[in-house]
């Protein structure tokens, strides 16, 4: 298997990535997919890959898409500073959809990570016109925003960095900490509430609530980043892990949407490893941001988001 990994989006993005591939000299032959304009922009950092001993980077114009292994996607247009995502969402349909079938009709056939805003929308749309496995879409999600609550519980209680298992699910705009799923060593983080010994009540809870729930950690490029590192290590590095990834799931009614749910990324791609079981509320505000996501797929179907939409 080949580890080729081909990237396209917004060059402050691709460059954060780049500069953590150096330093941790992942094992991947990064292209950089960009226009001939802009590929000069990354002489410097083709550069200092050099040094690397696994790690290689090109930037082209015209990449061999039926080379590469994984395809990540970021942003393809700048986001709204007002946080606007349906108007995100309406900038980037287009773009996605002409660079999707542009890869895939030069032979891709291998993972593809969505690594920008919306990916619980274009998951699945991926998925329908792309032909490619379920099992091999997988977008970020909310998986820094579960890798960031599990260091806040980490440090409040002074634990080691396996000690700690939490789950934030839905989407990276509308999630849920499932507290009840969420577990310090042996016991479910709730227990620990009632422990007069330990330094954890509400309020440490509600802090690291309204920390994860920040609008600004939905953006922040240096976690998501963090976050693509992780799955890039599960796919080459030997480093299978569970995380709360973006992947496709089918509603009651056949229906797909994409939501964050627990699922084993692995260098095969993502499997769910049993169902998920919430708490009674939480399960109720799950299948609401479901219901949202498939209402937001009805709406790009019926064609509100083209350019001529209304």
């Amino acid at each position: 298997m080949t580890n080729t990994v081909i990237i396209r989006g917004l060059f402050e993005f691709v460059q954060q990535l780049i500069l953590v591939a150096i330093a941790k000299d992942l094992p991947i032959n990064l292209v950089v997919a960009t226009d001939t304009d802009e590929a000069p922009r990354y002489q410097a950092l083709v550069a200092a890959s050099l040094t690397c001993r696994e790690f290689t980077l090109v930037a082209q114009s015209k990449p061999d898409y039926s080379q590469a292994d994984s395809l990540i996607i970021g942003n393809l247009v700048p986001l709204a500073a007002d946080r606007d995502a349906v108007g995100d969402l309406k900038a980037t349909l287009p773009l996605f959809r002409t660079f999707v079938n542009a890869a895939m009709g030069a032979g891709f056939n291998g993972k593809l990570v969505l690594a920008g805003s919306n990916d619980a929308v274009l998951s699945v749309l991926a998925a329908r016109f792309s032909g490619v496995d379920h099992n091999k879409v997988i977008g970020l999600g909310t998986l820094s925003q579960s890798r960031l609550l599990e260091q806040l519980l980490r440090r409040q209680l002074s634990v080691g960095p396996a000690d700690v298992r939490a789950f934030v699910v839905g989407t990276a705009q509308e999630h849920l900490i499932s507290w009840s799923r969420s577990y310090i060593g042996p016991a479910p983080v709730m227990t620990y509430l009632a422990n007069q010994d330990i330094s954890f009540g509400m309020d440490e809870m509600s802090a690291a609530t309204d920390e994860v729930d920040d609008p600004a950690i939905v953006t922040n490029q240096t976690l998501n980043v963090l976050a693509l590192v992780q799955i890039l290590n599960a796919f080459y590095a030997q480093a299978p892990f569970i995380g709360t990834v973006t992947n496709v799931q089918t509603l009651v009614d056949d229906q797909l949407v994409g939501l964050s749910s627990p699922v084993l990324i692995s260098a095969n791609g993502i499997k769910r490893m049993a169902d998920m079981v919430l708490s009674d509320e939480e399960q109720k505000e799950y299948v609401e941001i479901a219901d949202q996501v498939h209402d937001e797929l009805e709406r790009v179907a019926a064609g509100e988001f083209d350019d001529d939409g209304e």
